[in-house]
């Protein structure tokens, strides 16, 4: 009996943390599990990140107790969110409301945690599989998309959509730090700047 109870015990665990997959390809729906677990993990890691670093600085602006409280709550939200197992990730077409040719993927931001994936995110490279020197994440990765569109979420972090690209994004957090810590794109590249680029050159980032 003592065995039974341990197995259902397990099987209740592992279908608490369930994420629901819809209108996708049973090969697309691999990939988005296995970018939102990975996902997860990177928002962990940048979490326990945020501090008066360069990497901060690039994406976030001049390092300050608040702004800093704010990031490491944002990406704990983020977390949470996805150990919940509410996350539901829907594939759409460029048909679709939202899909237009240039976006990845979008969301309502008051109807929590509904994500639309559009065709381009199919497209987007894993964190994992980039080498040094690459330029192929410029535009970001599966799992920092959808680290993006989680911080949207009123009760993640509420994010806009102040700025987009790399570039633009680190004048922001130059000259507007107010704005950087509330925009999505300033969270994603910075969650894949402390696993990824922390070991090979970027624009603006001296050596390790």
């Amino acid at each position: 009996m003592r065995v039974i109870l341990v197995v259902l015990c397990l099987l209740g665990a592992q279908s608490a943390i369930a994420q629901n997959v819809v209108h996708c390809s049973p090969a697309q729906d691999v990939i988005v599990r296995a970018a939102l677990d990975h996902a997860k993990s990177l928002a962990i890691t940048a979490a326990s990140a945020v501090g008066d670093t360069p990497d901060y600085a690039r994406w976030f602006g001049t390092y300050s107790d608040r702004n800093a409280e704010t990031a490491r709550a944002t990406l704990k939200s983020v977390v949470r969110a996805i150990r919940a197992g509410g996350v539901s990730l829907q594939c759409d077409t460029l048909r679709d409301q939202g899909c237009g040719n240039d976006e990845y993927a979008w969301v309502y931001a008051d109807k929590p945690y509904h994500i639309y994936l559009c065709p381009s995110f199919f497209d987007m490279p894993v964190l994992a599989s980039l080498r040094p020197g690459t330029r192929a994440s410029d535009n970001g990765t599966r799992e920092g998309t959808l680290i993006h569109e989680l911080s949207h979420f009123r009760s993640a972090g509420g994010t806009e959509d102040h700025c987009y690209t790399r570039r633009d994004c680190m004048g922001m957090a130059l000259q507007e730090p107010d704005l950087a810590i509330e925009n999505a794109d300033s969270y994603q590249y910075f969650t894949e700047d402390v696993i990824y680029y922390a070991s090979q050159p970027v624009i603006g980032k001296a050596s390790p």
